[in-house]
């Protein structure tokens, strides 16, 4: 009888942690759903546009929504890896396009059926896949205050100068998507062999090499460094979200890199097809330009830029070649400049 009564308890204590771990999974409290989404802290934070899409979906999705943050893409990634699908991930927000190789070799994805999008020419070689689809891009360079500089940089070379001696703000290519796009831009603009070159001088010029892009730019207009790496857009936050027009963004005469950001739906999503539904809305005239206006990003759909400010930023020559760089290519190019930066610290 004892066994018997025993059975019973051990039966009834998996039912009860059974049922709890599909609450917990599938997040429903008072008859809602929870949309779980993975983004960077830039894009979920409090002045990013997370908060504004949250609410716009919430008025209609009768559920809610629920941000998971990672400080970068790249540390975004990894923590997809490591806990995405235990935290319930049902959509990930901000991989750039030398993060989807690695994502779709550690994770499977949702195809997503989204139709013709009406994007600008420039957006339409990163609709190369049916598993990620960009919501936004930008041109990465440098930004100065004006005053500050005797000579503006216009060449990769002229951030060689004695002037900018640990005075140049960078991210690490290993945690920070900027940080990789500036790896690429280098190589690409130089070749690799003069390019790693290259990179062996920069590593006396940095004042140091952040793990994310908001550290690196915290430096910057903590007056800690000149210059720093990140997006044409840049001076216009400084513009609207500050009133000062003292910032600019640096044309080079290499043409420039160009990010795109993708969201993906992971295979393991748990409400996958609220996802879908959330996507939907981030390439919706109301949701680009939110994602415009608060990421200060370009949209990827036409009729959202025009007759906005964002129409009027300075043209700047970038790459015309789109690629997504395999995970071993990633890999490969991550471990030359790590073994560079290894050296220096030796």
């Amino acid at each position: 009888m004892r066994h018997f009564i025993l059975f019973i308890a051990v039966i009834f204590l998996g039912l009860f942690l059974a049922v709890l771990n599909r609450t917990e999974q599938g997040k429903v409290i008072g008859g809602q759903p929870t949309l779980r989404v993975f983004g960077y802290s830039s894009f979920t934070g409090r002045w990013g546009p997370g908060p504004l899409l949250k609410e716009a979906f919430e008025k209609n999705c009768k559920c809610k929504v629920e941000f998971i943050e990672g400080s970068d893409s790249g540390i975004l990634l990894q923590r997809l890896r490591i806990e995405g699908e235990s935290l319930g991930a049902d959509l990930v927000v901000g991989l750039d396009q030398f993060d989807l190789s690695k994502a779709m070799d550690e994770q499977k994805w949702r195809s997503l059926s989204l139709g013709k999008l009406d994007v600008y020419e420039t957006v339409k070689p990163a609709l190369s896949n049916n598993f990620f689809v960009p919501y936004d891009w930008g041109a990465l360079t440098f930004v100065a205050r004006r005053g500050e500089l005797n000579h503006v940089p216009v060449t990769l070379d002229d951030l060689l100068s004695s002037e900018l001696s640990k005075k140049i703000a960078l991210q690490d290519p290993r945690t920070s998507s900027p940080g990789m796009q500036f790896l690429y831009w280098v190589v690409r603009s130089k070749g690799e062999e003069e390019g790693f070159k290259f990179l062996e001088k920069m590593m006396g010029q940095v004042h140091s090499f952040s793990p994310t892009w908001s550290t690196a730019y915290g430096l910057f207009t903590n007056k800690q460094a000149k210059i720093a790496y990140s997006y044409v857009t840049s001076p216009l936050y400084h513009e609207i979200e500050e009133k000062k027009k003292d910032y600019f963004a640096i044309s080079f005469t290499e043409p420039l890199p160009v990010q795109f950001e993708f969201v993906g739906i992971p295979e393991f999503c748990r409400h996958c097809d609220l996802a879908e539904q959330f996507v939907n809305l981030m390439l919706s005239n109301e949701g680009q330009k939110i994602i415009m206006e608060k990421n200060y990003m370009l949209p990827v759909m036409k009729g959202v830029r025009e007759n906005s400010v964002f129409a009027n930023l300075p043209p700047m020559k970038t790459m015309d070649k789109f690629e997504i760089l395999s995970t071993t290519e990633v890999d490969r190019l991550l471990k030359r400049w790590t073994e560079i930066r290894r050296g220096e610290l030796n």
